[in-house]
C-alpha cells in the first residue's frame, strides 16, 4: 500500500537552524522507526535535522533516517535527502548524482516538488545533466502515482516534443494516457485537447474510440469549436444523425464556418426524417384501423396507391386472403400487385384471384383485348372504391444527407469501433443505430 507524502511546516528550513544540545539519546520516533514505522522514520529524521525532541542536531543522522523512510515508501524522505546531497549539508558532502537519483525516486513515487526538481535537472541542457529519456520514464511512473506535474509535462513531451523542441520524443501511445489523466483530474483545456487528438485521430497508434468519444464530448462541452465538429463527425460516421446535428450546430455557432453547411443540411435531413417517421406511425395506425374494420379493399388500395409500399401491401393482401376476402380487392390493385410480387406467397395469391376473374396476367395471357378489359374494369372498380376515400399523392422518404466527413472518410473498422463505443456508453443501447 502506497504511503502518501508527509508535509511538515518549516522543514524547508531544516539546514538553516542552529544546533541544539541533547539530553536524550533516542527519541520516541526513532524507537518506532526501529520497529519499521515508515512515518516514524521520517519524523525522527526531522527531529535530528532540527535538533528537536531533545536531540542534538545531526544532518548525517537525519539523512540516514530520511533514507530509511524513503525505502519504506515515504517520498518526502527521498526528497529531503536529495536536497542534502545536491547542495551539501553539515557533515554531508555534495554528491549531485546521488541527489538527482533521489529526486527521481521521489518523483516516481508521485512527489510533485521532486518532479519539478527532476525536470529542472534532467530536462535542461545548461546543467550538463540533461537526460530526456530518463526524465520521461520518471514522469510516466510519477503520473501513475498521481503527480499531475509529471502527467502534464510528460504529456507535452509525447504530444509535440514541447513545441517540437524535442521532436524525437513524440509518442502518442505513451503520451495519451498522461494527457487523459491530467484532463480528467484537472479539467485543463490544453491537456483535454491533446488527449482528444492522440486518442481520436484514426491513424494514431493510440486510437481508442471510447476515449475519443468521451474526450470530444468533454471538449465540446467546454466550447471548443473543433471538438464539437469532431463529435458531429463521429456520430455522422456511425449513422446517428440525430446525435450529430447538435454538435455540428454548436460548432457552427462557435465560429467553425466550414461546419455550417453540414449543420444546415443535416438539420434539414433530421427534421424530414422525424416527420417521415411520424407519417409512418400514422400509416401503421391507419392500416390497423382498416384491417380491424374488415376494409381489406381500402387497406390494399391505400398500400398501393397512397403509400406505394410493398410492405403494407403484403400485410393487407395476407390479411384479406386469410379472411377469404380477396374478392373485394379491385382489378387495378391486383394488376399493380402482380408486377410488384413476381414470386412468393403474395404473388401466388394475387395471380390466383386474377385467374378467377379472367383478368390478363403478364406472360400467361397478354392479349390486347384482355389488357383493355382489365383497364376498363379497373377504372370502374377504382372509381367506386375511392368514392368515399381521401386520395393522397404517393409520398417518398427524405433524401439522404452528406455526413460531413473529409475526403479521407473513416475506415469501416474505425466506424465500427465508434459505433461500439457509442452503444456501450451513456445507456445508448436502445438507439436505432445500436440495434
Amino acid at each position: 500500500m502506497k504511503i502518501s507524502a508527509i508535509r511538515l511546516t518549516g522543514l524547508a528550513l531544516l539546514t538553516l537552524l542552529p544546533g541544539a544540545v541533547a539530553h536524550a539519546q533516542t527519541s520516541t520516533n526513532e524507537m518506532a522507526c526501529a520497529k519499521g514505522g515508515a512515518e516514524a522514520c521520517f519524523y525522527a529524521g526531522a527531529d535530528y535535522a532540527q535538533g528537536a525532541s531533545g536531540l542534538t542536531r545531526s544532518m548525517p543522522k537525519a539523512a540516514e533516517l530520511f533514507m530509511k523512510a524513503c525505502t519504506l515508501g515515504i517520498p518526502d524522505g527521498c526528497f529531503y535527502t536529495a536536497g542534502m546531497y545536491r547542495k551539501g549539508a553539515d557533515g554531508i558532502a555534495v554528491d549531485p548524482g546521488r541527489g538527482i537519483d533521489l529526486y527521481e525516486t521521489a518523483c516516481t513515487m508521485g512527489h510533485e516538488e521532486a518532479c519539478s526538481a527532476t525536470f529542472a535537472i534532467l530536462g535542461v541542457a545548461d546543467k550538463g545533466e540533461q537526460d530526456i529519456p530518463r526524465l520521461l520514464a520518471a514522469f510516466e511512473k510519477g503520473c501513475a502515482n498521481e503527480s499531475m506535474k509529471a502527467c502534464q509535462w510528460g504529456g507535452e513531451f509525447f504530444y509535440d516534443g514541447r513545441g517540437e523542441e524535442y521532436s524525437d520524443t513524440i509518442d502518442f501511445t505513451r503520451g495519451a494516457p498522461l494527457a487523459y489523466k491530467t484532463c480528467k483530474t484537472t479539467a485543463s483545456p490544453a491537456d483535454c485537447i491533446m488527449a482528444e487528438v492522440m486518442y481520436a485521430k484514426p491513424d494514431s497508434p493510440a486510437f481508442n474510440a471510447e476515449r475519443a468519444l468521451e474526450l470530444t464530448e468533454i471538449n465540446c462541452d467546454a466550447n471548443i469549436k473543433e471538438s464539437c465538429g469532431n463529435l458531429g463527425r463521429i456520430y455522422a460516421t456511425i449513422g446517428d444523425y440525430e446525435m450529430a446535428v447538435g454538435p455540428y450546430e454548436k460548432s457552427c455557432e462557435l465560429g467553425h464556418e466550414k461546419i455550417c453547411a453540414y449543420a444546415k443540411d443535416l438539420r434539414r435531413y433530421v427534421d424530414e426524417v422525424e416527420a417521415w417517421n411520424a407519417k409512418q406511425a400514422a400509416r401503421q395506425a391507419e392500416m390497423a384501423t382498416m384491417l380491424n374494420a374488415g376494409d381489406y379493399n381500402g387497406a390494399v388500395g391505400t398500400a398501393v396507391s397512397v403509400y406505394s409500399s410493398t410492405v403494407y401491401a403484403e400485410q393487407a393482401v395476407m390479411a384479406a386472403s386469410n379472411a377469404g376476402r380477396m374478392s373485394s380487392v379491385d382489378d387495378y390493385d391486383l394488376k399493380v400487385l402482380e408486377h410488384w410480387f413476381q414470386t412468393g406467397a403474395v404473388g401466388s395469391i394475387v395471380r390466383s384471384e386474377m385467374r378467377r376473374r379472367g383478368l390478363a396476367i403478364s406472360g400467361e395471357d397478354n392479349s390486347w383485348a384482355r389488357d383493355m378489359q382489365t383497364i376498363k374494369s379497373a377504372n370502374a372498380r377504382f372509381n367506386a372504391a375511392r368514392s368515399t376515400s381521401t386520395y393522397r399523392p404517393i409520398e417518398r422518404a427524405p433524401t439522404s444527407v452528406s455526413q460531413g466527413l473529409s475526403s479521407a472518410d473513416a475506415a469501416a473498422q474505425t466506424r465500427e469501433k465508434y459505433r461500439y463505443a457509442h452503444c456501450t456508453m451513456n445507456n445508448n443501447a436502445n438507439r436505432n443505430v445500436c440495434r
